[in-house]
């Protein structure tokens, strides 16, 4: 068994570790992933909370041939991120790679860690799923998910300013202050740079032949690319707008889509000639204003399957931020 696969991963509340010379404790549990568990952990002199994602592959959804090259992608990832500073991403305060445990007083956890600023809130999954069981019956379209939708864009733009793809734009990486549960303006901030590729999960996983009940950290396959699934070394900004898509999709619509073969629906019907009114009434999306229309036209060019036919990110940026000035005019 490899020596960083989940299994042997043993981060306990409790242990006591150092990462670029400041102590921490090891709290409670936040998540897991597919590649990866994330836990809190208090630094002993401030008590500052951060949040701290050691890498930890579980093998029962990641082949243990790709474990070394997802460990060489989550190092680069966790060295490039400390440099990057912006409003709307999650701070990666600091990398290790805590080679023979060197980091930990017990030395018994060897895997290599993020240590990231902790959002106290909730995720933009949950926030999707908190609206869908209100009973919405129309498109969400309101100063709240517009804003949002432009820090999305804005994080992304920075991104690809630096040429840096992030991979895994998805809700459940959209961190969302506590302030977005009610009516003030919330934080939002994109995290968790993807280091998984279609190829890392195990061939039963990504042909769709095993039935995994609890299949954590595997709704990254739903939001990848065409081209990110088959040709993972190849992709570029464009790839994150069709995930951006799917993102916008679904907290427009107060829905989050069951599996990748309702995304494919979505890129057929967004193929099919005609006005995009017909598009969107075949899938069932009821946009009364001309600025929602509008919304959902760009929205739905994102999930063309060829990236030369997506529209790039400062683009998108600003068609929402035009949309979301003329909803703050609105009384």
């Amino acid at each position: 068994m490899h020596p960083l696969s989940r299994h042997l991963c043993r981060a306990k509340a409790g242990q006591i570790f150092t990462a670029n010379s400041v102590r921490y404790e090891l709290l409670g549990k936040i998540g897991n992933g597919a590649v990866g568990i994330v836990r809190k952990a208090k630094a002993v002199s401030s008590g500052r909370i951060v949040a701290i994602k050691f890498l930890a592959p579980d093998p029962k959804y990641i082949d243990p041939a790709a474990f070394d090259d997802v460990l060489q992608r989550f190092s680069r990832e966790g060295k490039r991120a400390p440099g990057l500073d912006h409003e709307n991403l999650v701070k990666v305060i600091a990398y290790e790679d805590n080679s023979d445990g060197v980091c930990f007083d017990s030395r018994i956890v060897i895997n290599p860690f993020i240590v990231m600023e902790y959002i106290r809130g909730a995720t933009l999954e949950s926030l999707i799923r908190d609206i869908s069981k209100a009973g919405s019956a129309r498109v969400v379209y309101t100063e709240q998910t517009l804003s949002i939708a432009v820090s999305l864009c804005r994080a992304l733009e920075y991104l690809h300013d630096y040429k840096i793809v992030h991979r895994d734009v998805k809700p459940a990486n959209v961190f969302l202050s506590s302030n977005a549960l009610g009516r003030e303006p919330a934080v939002v901030k994109l995290g968790d740079f993807g280091v998984t590729k279609w190829g890392d999960f195990r061939a039963a996983i990504s042909s769709g032949t095993l039935t995994v009940s609890h299949q954590q950290g595997l709704g990254t396959m739903k939001y990848m690319s065409p081209e990110q699934s088959v040709r993972p070394k190849d992709v570029t900004v464009r790839s994150d707008m069709f995930s951006l898509g799917v993102t916008l999709y679904e907290l427009f619509t107060a829905q989050i889509l069951p599996s990748p073969h309702h995304v494919f629906e979505i890129m057929m019907a967004r193929n099919q000639r005609g006005p995009i009114s017909w598009k969107m009434n075949a899938l069932k999306i009821s946009c009364p204003l001309g600025e929602e229309e509008r919304l959902f036209e760009i929205i739905l060019d994102m999930f063309l399957a060829s990236p030369k036919g997506r529209p790039a990110s400062t683009r998108t940026k600003g068609a929402f931020e035009v949309m979301l000035e003329r909803v703050l005019e609105k009384p």
